[in-house]
């Protein structure tokens, strides 16, 4: 356990514990016990934060949401253009791929794994996919703005399109362990701007 982590609470200690093990081993894999031994805290502690494994994999999830959309949105944004930020988050992904061994995206993972009845789960999951997709329309309207060859585009729909595009390359470059549908996805998503309606 790092030093920081070791000054932190008996809850953030079982929440960091749990966002690295259900990452790295999957959800089902990952018991009660485990989570407080390298956490550092009593199960009794573990059990007055939460009432079930369900709970704190609610907990996970939401906290995953919260560092994932950050990091893109902060990342992103440092690109000097209204295109390099629009693309951004395509490239983003290259780098993350190969730094987790494909491991793949945490929430396509939990909600595999997730339990039908896990609702709270399923509801984080959702409103985490909206934030990226209006984080996409963002970029989308910037790019409008800033390119004239663009100000024909629906941001509203090129974000739909964006979030398809970005969602299923993950899968791909998880199911082939390799970068190349990232190419693939850039391309496409470069031609849904550039197409002009009839």
């Amino acid at each position: 356990m790092s030093a920081e982590l070791h000054q932190a609470s008996p809850r953030e200690r079982i929440v960091a514990t749990a966002m690295d093990l259900f990452y790295r081993q999957g959800y089902k894999a990952t018991g009660i016990n485990q989570i407080v031994a390298e956490a550092g805290v009593a199960k009794a502690s573990f059990y007055d934060h939460f009432p079930s494994k369900e709970d704190l994999l609610v907990a996970y999830a939401v906290e995953m949401a919260r560092r994932d959309i950050a990091f893109i949105r902060d990342e992103a944004m440092k690109r000097p253009s209204a295109e390099e930020r629009f693309f951004a988050p395509l490239e983003m992904l290259k780098p993350w791929f190969e730094s987790t061994h494909y491991r793949g995206c945490p929430f396509q993972n939990v909600m595999v794994e997730a339990p039908p009845q896990a609702t709270g789960v399923h509801e984080v999951a959702r409103q985490h996919r909206e934030s990226f997709r209006v984080f996409f329309q963002e970029l989308a309207l910037d790019l409008k703005n800033a390119d004239p060859a663009c100000r024909h585009i629906d941001p509203a729909a090129i974000a739909t399109d964006y979030i398809v595009i970005f969602e299923g390359s993950i899968a791909l470059c998880v199911a082939y362990r390799a970068t190349w549908p990232l190419d693939q996805a850039k391309t496409m998503l470069a031609k849904a701007l550039h197409h002009t309606p009839a």
